[in-house]
């Protein structure tokens, strides 16, 4: 909703949208007033609140200004800025279910907080291509813990999740039969939403975050090379550099055969 009335405010300060637009409410940043009445046209889907209702992706899409959107796949984008902490920037642009903290929170991971037993480094929060295995093992693990419907923020350690799975299912698993169970079940919704016809092409970054962020303390910017993460990343998912799909062969190791032929049937 935030995300969604932001983008509101931008497009009016922009010009794009005016008073005829928004039913009269001026929406000049600061003006707090006129947030209430935005979310009550937004669940009532009366005025701009019917577009509001329809997501950032449409609302700035109805206006002529999608790319001002902060969203990706129709998701918007949480509050976790990959200019501040760049592996968001591969988190976002290849959730399964479009712009997703709760794929990975790696931006955790960014300011320090490493799990030495997944296999993963530290790096910088402003390093690039080279995180891209550890964002990949990072998707993995949390899918273990949306697969077990467990909170994140308990962020357990690999052990206790094993002794968890153990006791209750009398499976015996190690950390890497854990990280290749969630690496399955990654793998399996990218064919799915491939099937579903989302490709390399929509591993994105919306526009804003291509722009550099002007630190007024620091007087420095950053922008993360998104395509040469996007490239590390691809490479260590297995994933084909052009079609955005998962390598047969890297399909065929994590028995899901069968979406094999799904894929590469039309070649």
């Amino acid at each position: 909703m935030s995300n969604a009335i932001g983008l509101a405010f931008h497009l009016y300060e922009m010009g794009a949208i005016n008073k005829e637009d928004t039913g009269g409410l001026a929406l000049e940043w600061g003006n707090a007033d006129v947030v209430e009445p935005l979310i009550d046209l937004t669940l009532e889907r009366k005025g701009i609140g019917e577009l509001l209702s329809q997501g950032s992706h449409l609302f700035g899409k109805h206006f002529g200004y999608e790319e001002e959107a902060v969203q990706v796949n129709g998701l918007e984008v949480p509050h976790h800025d990959p200019r501040g902490a760049s592996g968001m920037a591969l988190v976002y642009a290849t959730s399964p279910r479009g712009a997703c903290h709760n794929q990975s929170d790696y931006f955790f991971v960014d300011v320090g907080q490493v799990e030495p037993t997944l296999g993963m480094d530290f790096f910088s929060p402003h390093d690039g291509a080279k995180k891209a295995i550890n964002v990949k093992k990072h998707q993995d693990w949390r899918t273990i813990f949306n697969s077990l419907v467990m909170c994140l923020f308990a962020n357990l350690e690999p052990q206790n999740v094993l002794d968890l799975i153990r006791l209750t299912s009398g499976v015996d698993w190690s950390v890497n039969d854990m990280l290749l169970a969630g690496e399955r079940v990654w793998n399996l919704k990218r064919s799915i939403n491939n099937r579903l016809g989302l490709g390399r092409s929509n591993d994105r970054l919306p526009k804003t975050f291509l722009q550099a962020f002007q630190d007024d303390e620091e007087g420095e910017s950053f922008i993360p090379d998104f395509e040469a993460m996007l490239e590390s990343y691809n490479e260590a998912r297995d994933w084909n550099m052009e079609s955005g799909f998962p390598n047969p062969n890297k399909l065929a190791v994590l028995n899901l055969d069968f979406a094999i032929k799904d894929l590469y049937s039309q070649g």
